[in-house]
């Protein structure tokens, strides 16, 4: 008898101390706020891009960059702004002209895969005018012009950061003159990508 109700007060002490078990209706409730929450914070759709590109060494030094900021709209849609830079070095006898050609672009992105991209742009480029005495581009004021280019890109790496290229199709013929270049290529990194 002793044994048999020491049995009973151990399983009965060991009940009182056990978790109890939530029954499946409350759990489903919990669920259900937890899905309405909102699942990412706003500062991790906002994405950002730092590219370089367009190099050329003959007869001069050319180099250009751009830096643009987003918003992911969805998963694989996403639009927003930036700034564009060309800087022109041209080599001649004697002093040597330089050029800096400042813009503003819109995009909007779309992500066909993971990586591969396609991604359209809207330019307001202001070009410089040739220094005085050397009719490189053959402007003698600031021409201001504006254009849509097209274009297909590859990002590659980690969770937050990606590297990669960017192939830009120029369609205003007179943009491409001033610019040397009928395709941009631009190489990167893109945060939040």
């Amino acid at each position: 008898m002793v044994f048999f109700c020491i049995f009973i007060m151990i399983d009965n002490t060991d009940a009182q101390v056990r978790k109890r078990t939530t029954s499946t209706s409350s759990r489903n409730k919990k669920d259900t706020k937890k899905a309405k929450e909102p699942s990412t914070p706003i500062y991790d759709r906002i994405n950002a891009d730092l590219l370089f590109g367009n190099l050329g060494f003959f007869n001069g030094l050319f180099i250009s960059s751009k830096a643009s900021v987003g918003y992911n709209l969805t998963k694989r849609i996403s639009a927003g702004g930036g700034m564009r830079l060309f800087y022109n070095q041209y080599s001649f006898q004697g002093p040597d002209p330089s050029l800096l050609d400042l813009g503003g672009f819109v995009y909007g992105r779309g992500k066909i895969t993971n990586e591969i991209y396609i991604q359209a742009e809207y330019a307001f480029m202001k070009y410089a005018k040739d220094p005085d005495g050397f009719p490189v581009r053959r402007r003698f004021e600031d021409v201001s012009i504006n254009f849509p280019l097209v274009g297909l890109g590859y990002m590659s790496g980690g969770d937050k950061w990606k590297f990669g290229i960017q192939l830009m199709y120029n369609t205003n013929e007179e943009a491409r003159d001033l610019q040397g270049n009928v395709i941009e290529y631009w190489f990167g990194a893109s945060y939040n990508f």
